[in-house]
């Protein structure tokens, strides 16, 4: 018993190392591979940079207190990009498409406040970006609001006494850009293996390994191995990015690095199972791609699918995307996005990952017999 244990896991390793030289040789696909990850992890992030906050040039036509104070309150709304300009300056910056809108706060606002007189404030605004749009007009009340209740408490009658859930804010960029490390993982997971599984049946290389006398499960687990440690270099780089550019820091590193692995596991398992049955590169690769960004919008990327419609909810737990973001969302902010509990969304995606593995061996199987 012990012997054929021995045999098995020495033939997992000789698969893991046949593949990883393999890939070496292969330069193209290994390199695709390996920064196809954090090339979506930068381009997203850069989407995202465009579009936290609406760009919003302000007209400074007084500098007096209350002026400053209505700055202020504009900067803490959370939706504006704000930049101080000329009136000359905000008119061509407008004209130009550089900025989405332009609030001028009139030279006389200081005295108006003062002496309990209406004051008109000057929005101009871009309205080709409905997104945008809506943010400033929901902003500037906001912003007037905040302004009257710090400048004049008794004045406002109506607060807002606030209970936070968690001990800070996230903002929406390091939000997101968990979300997308997941569909990182995701290409580079499904983009190595399963061109390394492809291409042992283009090759008919796969052929000499299902004539030796090892069990189908240690070819595979072999191969796995192999992808998941190619994969690991990719994975090192969209972390160092996200941690040391994108300053995205894990409040829980040990969960982090779990998590991060559980899931490269599932990406390569997926992969290998694409590369199994497919049988050719080309489709694999197209494949990877697109599967990966309709399930990246679909499982929560940009907030708790339970913001979603009941049907979208149903649709995105079918897939283990959506529990991979849940966990690393909690691995990197401390957030709750479901109703299980860690342990749970865990034992489930470690379930995802054991009925893949069975899947591949299963494909495996019914394609040697084809054969």
């Amino acid at each position: 018993m012990l012997q054929n244990i021995g045999y098995q896991l020495r033939v997992v390793w000789a698969c893991a190392k046949k593949d990883f030289r393999a890939a070496l040789t292969d330069r193209l696909f290994t390199t695709l591979s390996l920064f196809v990850p954090v090339n979506v992890l930068i381009l997203m992030s850069l989407f995202v940079l465009a579009g936290a906050n609406a760009p919003t040039a302000v007209v400074m036509e007084n500098q007096g207190p209350y002026a400053q104070a209505f700055y202020q309150a504009m900067s803490q709304a959370h939706s504006f990009r704000l930049q101080i300009a000329s009136a000359a300056e905000a008119e061509s910056m407008i004209t130009a498409g550089q900025t989405v809108a332009v609030v001028t706060i009139p030279a006389d606002f200081d005295t108006k406040v003062q002496q309990n007189q209406p004051v008109q404030i000057g929005v101009k605004i871009n309205n080709l970006n409905t997104d945008f749009t809506n943010d400033i007009r929901r902003a500037i009340p906001l912003s007037i609001t905040n302004f009257y209740a710090k400048a004049f408490p008794n004045l406002v009658n109506v607060s807002v006494q606030e209970h936070d859930s968690y001990i800070h804010d996230t903002d929406y960029i390091p939000y997101l850009s968990v979300s997308i490390l997941v569909i990182a993982l995701m290409m580079g997971g499904l983009l190595q293996s399963g061109t390394a599984a492809a291409k042992e049946w283009e090759n008919q290389t796969i052929k000499e390994l299902l004539l030796s006398p090892a069990s189908r499960w240690a070819i595979m687990v072999g191969k796995m191995l192999g992808s998941f440690i190619i994969s690991l270099g990719s994975t090192i780089i969209v972390l160092l990015v996200l941690i040391m550019f994108v300053g995205v820091v894990p409040e829980y590193w040990g969960e982090m690095f779990g998590f991060t692995l559980l899931s490269l596991v599932i990406f390569n398992t997926v992969g290998t199972l694409l590369g199994t049955v497919i049988k050719n590169r080309q489709p694999v690769i197209a494949l990877s791609m697109g599967i990966s960004l309709p399930l990246f919008f679909l499982s929560g990327a940009f907030g708790p699918i339970s913001f979603n419609t009941p049907v979208l909810q149903v649709i995105a737990k079918i897939f283990p995307v959506y529990y991979q973001i849940v966990v690393l969302q909690h691995a990197f902010h401390g957030f709750a996005l479901n109703t299980l509990s860690l342990a749970g969304n865990t034992l489930i995606l470690i379930g995802y990952a054991l009925v893949l593995i069975i899947l591949v061996t299963v494909a495996l199987q019914r394609t040697t017999m084809s054969h």
